[in-house]
C-alpha cells in the first residue's frame, strides 16, 4: 500500500522529541464529559525558535468520552502580526503515518509570508502517529521484511513469504493495540480536528491538507459542513472509492508518470539509456525480469528484489526535480548488477536511518488507517486476479500496487466509514487542486471530486510530480494566497503551469 506524502525539501533545523518519541500515553477514563474535552485549557510551551507546543486530550472512543483518553501533539507558528490575525490555519502533509507537527517545523517553507503574518499555522501529529501516543507494532528487522514484502511472487520473494509478513503486521496492531486499533482511522481524526477547532475557540477551521490530508479535509467538509472555513486541498485522494480503485488508478498514474521521466531521460546524455520511449519502456521491464529471476546485492546484506526496485521508482517519481536524476543514476547502477542506490531512495521513502532503525511508525500508521479507511476484497485471489488484470495497462507498476493491500484481508477489524455521505453538501466553497501528471494521486480524481462536491473550485496544475502548491507557481500559489486572505477565487476554473 503506497503512502501517499508531500515531501519538502526544507525542513527546519530543529524538530521536538514528540515528533518522533513512540510513547503511548493514554489514561483511563474517568468519567470525562464531551464538555470536559471541549473546555479544557492548553498550556503552550516554547519548543524552539517562535514555535509553541501543546497537548490536547482526546477520548479514544467519541462514542464512550468517558472511558480511556489520548494525548495528541501540537506545535503552533504563531501569526507575526497579531493585529491583522485571520486565526487558525491547521496543516497536514498526507500519509497517512506523516507527522504534522515536523511538517509545520517547516511553516516558513510551505506557506507564503503573507499567510504567516495572518495565521497562527497549526500542525498536529494525528491519533497514533508520531507524538500523538504512538506506538510501533513491528520492529526494525520486521518493518525491513514487511516492506520487501510487497508485491508479486518473484525470486527470493515466496507466496508463503508475502502471506507471512502481512499476517505479522495485523497480529502484533492487535496484540500491542488491542480495542484502540479500531479508533485509529479518519473518521476519528477528523473528529479530533473538529475538537481542536472547539478547544483554540475558532468558529470555523481553516485547513491546508496535502495528499492523503485531502482525504481528512474532504470527509470534515461532509461531517462538519458548518464549520467549515477556507479549506485548500492539493492532491485530491478521491474518498469514494474503494482500495482496489485506489490502487488501480495509482497504477496507471505511476505508468505515466514513469513515462514522463523516460520522454525527459532519453533526450539527455547521460540518460541510462539510449532511443525512443518505448525502447526506454523495454529497457526498465528487461531490468525488472532480471532482478525479478534473480535479486541484487544491496545494501546492510539486504537483496534489491523486484518490489524494491518497482519501490524504489515510485519514491523518484513523486519529485522530478530531484526523484528524477536520482533514478537515473540508480538505473545505472541496476545495469552493473548493484542495487545499493536503490536502497538509498527506498530508505528515504519509508523513513529508515542509516542504522537500519525506523524512528517512527509511519510505514505501520499507513496499513492501519487504509485497512480502516476503505472497504476492499484483499484476498489472495483476488489481489491475484488484480495483478494480471492491471498487468495489462501498467506493466511496470501494476502487479506490485495490486499486492500491496494484502495486510487488509488478515485485519482483526472491518473498515470504519464515515457516517454520512461523502459530498461536502452544505459546505463553503473550498479549493481542490489536482497535478496532470501526479503518480500518487491522479488528475482524475481531483476532477471527480470536483464534480461530486458542488462547492469545490477546482485549479488545474499542469506539470510533473505530486501536488501542485509550493512548487514555483505564482499561478497556483496567488490564488491560494488570495483565498486564505480574502476569501475570494477566480470567476472559473483556473489552469496553471508548474
Amino acid at each position: 500500500m503506497l503512502l501517499t506524502k508531500r515531501r519538502i525539501a526544507l525542513l527546519a533545523t530543529f524538530v521536538i522529541a514528540t515528533a518522533t518519541t513512540l510513547v503511548y500515553r493514554a489514561q483511563t477514563g474517568d468519567g470525562w464529559s464531551f464538555a470536559d474535552y471541549q473546555n479544557q485549557q492548553l498550556t503552550w510551551i516554547e519548543c524552539g525558535g517562535p514555535f509553541l507546543c501543546t497537548d490536547l486530550t482526546v477520548p479514544v472512543n467519541y462514542g464512550k468520552p468517558g472511558g480511556e483518553r489520548m494525548q495528541l501533539s501540537l506545535v503552533k507558528y504563531p501569526a507575526t502580526d497579531k493585529k491583522k490575525r485571520l486565526g487558525s490555519l491547521f496543516v497536514n502533509p498526507g500519509g497517512p503515518g506523516a507527522s504534522g507537527v515536523a511538517y509545520a517545523y517547516a511553516a516558513e517553507y510551505i506557506v507564503s509570508k503573507k499567510i504567516l503574518s495572518a495565521y497562527d499555522v497549526i500542525g498536529f501529529d494525528p491519533r497514533g502517529v508520531g507524538g500523538s501516543s504512538a506506538e510501533r507494532c513491528l520492529s526494525n528487522s520486521e518493518t525491513d521484511r514487511l516492506i520487501e514484502a510487497n508485491g508479486p511472487v518473484v525470486d527470493g520473494l515466496s507466496m508463503s513469504t508475502l502471506e507471512e509478513s502481512s499476517k505479522l503486521l495485523a497480529t502484533r496492531c492487535m496484540e500491542k493495540l488491542g480495542e484502540r486499533l479500531k479508533f485509529l482511522g479518519s473518521v476519528d481524526v477528523v473528529r479530533d480536528m473538529d475538537l481542536m477547532r472547539q478547544v483554540l475557540g475558532e468558529k470555523q477551521l481553516h485547513f491546508l491538507g496535502k495528499s492523503y490530508g485531502t482525504y481528512l479535509g474532504l470527509v470534515y467538509t461532509s461531517m462538519f459542513p458548518k464549520n467549515v472555513g477556507r479549506f485548500v486541498l492539493d492532491g485530491i485522494v478521491d474518498p469514494n472509492l474503494s482500495a482496489n480503485e485506489i490502487n488501480k488508478a495509482q497504477a496507471l498514474g505511476f505508468e505515466i508518470a514513469l513515462d514522463a521521466f523516460l520522454t525527459d531521460c532519453v533526450d539527455k546524455q547521460d540518460c541510462f539509456v539510449k532511443g525512443t520511449l518505448d525502447q526506454a519502456r523495454a529497457a526498465v521491464t528487461k531490468l525488472q525480469d532480471s532482478v525479478a529471476k534473480e535479486a541484487l546485492p544491496g545494501k546492510d546484506n539486504r537483496l534489491a528484489t523486484e518490489s524494491i526496485l518497482v519501490l524504489a521508482m515510485v519514491a523518484s517519481l513523486y519529485d522530478s526535480e530531484t526523484g528524477w536524476p536520482a533514478l537515473n543514476k540508480a538505473l545505472k547502477d541496476v545495469y552493473k548488477g548493484n542495487g545499493a542506490r536503490l536502497f538509498d531512495l527506498v530508505n528515504d521513502y519509508v523513513v529508515r536511518d542509516g542504522k537500519g532503525r525506523y524512528p517512527s511508525n509511519e510505514n505501520e500508521v499507513a496499513y492501519i488507517v487504509n485497512c480502516l479507511d476503505r472497504t476492499d476484497d484483499a484476498s489472495p485471489e483476488r489481489l491475484a486476479s488484480d495483478a494480471e488484470r492491471f498487468e495489462s495497462f501498467a506493466p511496470h507498476f501494476g502487479p506490485y500496487i495490486a499486492w500491496s493491500t494484502l495486510p487488509c484481508h488478515y485485519w482483526p477489524y472491518e473498515p470504519v466509514r464515515p457516517p454520512v455521505p461523502l459530498n461536502g453538501k452544505g459546505a463553503p466553497d473550498f479549493v481542490v487542486i489536482g497535478t496532470t501528471r501526479d503518480p500518487a494521486t491522479p488528475y482524475s480524481w481531483a476532477t471527480e471530486v470536483t464534480a461530486k462536491f458542488p462547492s469545490a473550485y477546482l485549479i488545474t496544475a499542469d506539470g510533473d510530480g505530486h501536488t501542485g502548491h509550493g512548487r514555483g507557481s505564482s499561478c497556483v500559489d496567488s490564488v491560494v494566497d488570495t483565498f486564505f486572505l480574502t476569501g475570494e477565487l477566480p470567476t472559473r476554473p483556473l489552469r496553471c503551469s508548474l
